[in-house]
């Protein structure tokens, strides 16, 4: 395990990027049309999965079509608003730079498409610091969950699992770079939970994005 990694990837949501606000807002906007009048709580989505399984926790009762509708309407609001709702973390752009000053390589691994990814990154002006911004979507067939992503960053990139940490804040990021045997840092901060007996991977934990400065050389 390194000490001082060479490379440095990072989950989106929850862990370089706030869009907890704008997801729920369009999330709502989604079942409010596919199921007008019907209650939605909020404080049930469960943010990270892909869309389309976040749509089926919080709709279980949901038929294909209006499974299918569900998504599109999200990306339909999702797209326009996303970019310019978002909200960086605190000390962002900060410990970008360090990493990028210290010759620390920085790519993203993300569940959100490719496309909304770039964009909400380029509005933050914050897209410049990577060299890969890495998504389900950006190879066809898609890639299935976060163990196969990491797996194709890591190849793709030709980066060394043993010189490279993982920052995210969902249990299946955690899995995913035990999978990998990636040393993995725990963002405490996003929106995920962590079950203690699944913390074993886990290198290190941040309680803010800025901690991470600290770990760095």
């Amino acid at each position: 395990m390194s000490l001082a990694p060479r490379s440095l990837i990072l989950d989106l949501d929850g862990t370089l990027i706030e869009s907890k606000a704008v997801i729920l807002d369009c999330f709502g906007k989604a079942a409010e049309s596919v199921f007008p009048g019907r209650h939605f709580d909020a404080e049930s989505v469960r943010l990270g999965p892909p869309l389309q399984r976040m749509f089926q926790i919080a709709f279980p009762e949901a038929n294909d079509s209006e499974a299918v509708e569900l998504v599109r309407t999200f990306r339909r609001h999702y797209d326009r608003e996303g970019p310019i709702n978002t909200l960086a973390y605190e000390g962002a752009s900060e410990v970008l730079s360090h990493c990028q000053n210290r010759g620390i390589g920085l790519y993203i691994a993300t569940n959100k498409p490719v496309h909304i990814s770039k964009a909400i990154l380029a509005n933050l002006k914050l897209d410049h610091y990577f060299r890969s911004i890495l998504a389900l979507d950006s190879v066809q067939p898609p890639l299935i969950g976060k163990t196969e992503l990491l797996r194709h960053l890591l190849k793709s990139s030709q980066l060394n699992p043993a010189e490279t940490w993982y920052v995210g804040d969902s249990p299946e990021d955690v899995a995913a770079a035990a999978e990998c045997e990636v040393p993995f840092i725990w963002a405490a901060y996003g929106y995920g939970q962590l079950d203690p007996k699944d913390a074993k991977p886990v290198f290190r934990t941040i309680r803010a994005l800025t901690q991470l400065k600290e770990l760095l050389p």
